[in-house]
């Protein structure tokens, strides 16, 4: 046996505790002043702060956007998913806390806010954001309590959006800075002209 693995470790005291184990978080952004929030992904982290840092770094810097909603995938309960559009029902009352509605536009797309309803249990906001919210065009409802998401904006010094110009990331922005870098040394017709033999070339 070499030397290096015949050598003893010898530790003062106990080990450190292990890293905690990761939970599992759900990521909504809201691109616009008065848009709802939209399924944007989930991510792994070990509490609500790491999860909340995360969801800015990844989710809030990869794309523009205003605002940004996070919960435990836990604190989410799902309503039935119809192969058709559901019906409003009759549930009615206003006893109990505040939920989040979460509806599905159609099976197979994203979870987007639909707003609040109140509610003794989740069963019952299920119920109650069902007949709200369901108007022929949802096939589900989904409910988190309100008070187990949080939402982050760029106060308070929460970096949600890069602070230099990321439009060069999408089609619309690269289009747009070629061109801008085309026509400072060449005239509009012949960036058009190339742009058309581009495409014609590659498609």
């Amino acid at each position: 046996m070499s030397k290096i693995r015949e050598r003893q470790f010898n530790h003062d005291g106990e080990l450190p505790p292990g890293t905690p184990d990761t939970q599992h978080w759900v990521v909504y952004t809201r691109k616009k002043e008065g848009n709802p929030f939209k399924w944007a992904g989930s991510l792994n982290a070990p509490d609500l702060e790491l999860a909340i840092q995360f969801a800015g770094e990844h989710y809030g810097l990869d794309e523009a956007c205003i605002a940004v909603l996070v919960h435990h995938a836990d604190d989410r309960t799902d309503g039935p998913c119809g192969l058709e559009p559901l019906e409003p029902g009759t549930a009615d009352g206003d006893d109990g806390s505040d939920w989040t509605v979460l509806v599905l536009p159609r099976r197979g797309g994203n979870l987007q806010e639909a707003g609040t309803i109140k509610a003794p249990d989740a069963e019952t906001a299920i119920a109650r954001g069902t007949r709200a919210h369901a108007n022929g065009k949802i096939v589900q409802v989904c409910v988190v309590p309100t008070d187990r998401t949080v939402v982050i904006t760029g106060d308070h010094d929460t970096l949600i959006w890069r602070l230099h110009d990321m439009t060069y990331k999408f089609a619309r922005g690269y289009s747009k800075d070629v061109r801008a870098k085309w026509t400072r040394i060449r005239d509009e017709e012949t960036y058009e002209d190339y742009r058309k033999e581009d495409i014609h070339s590659h498609f």
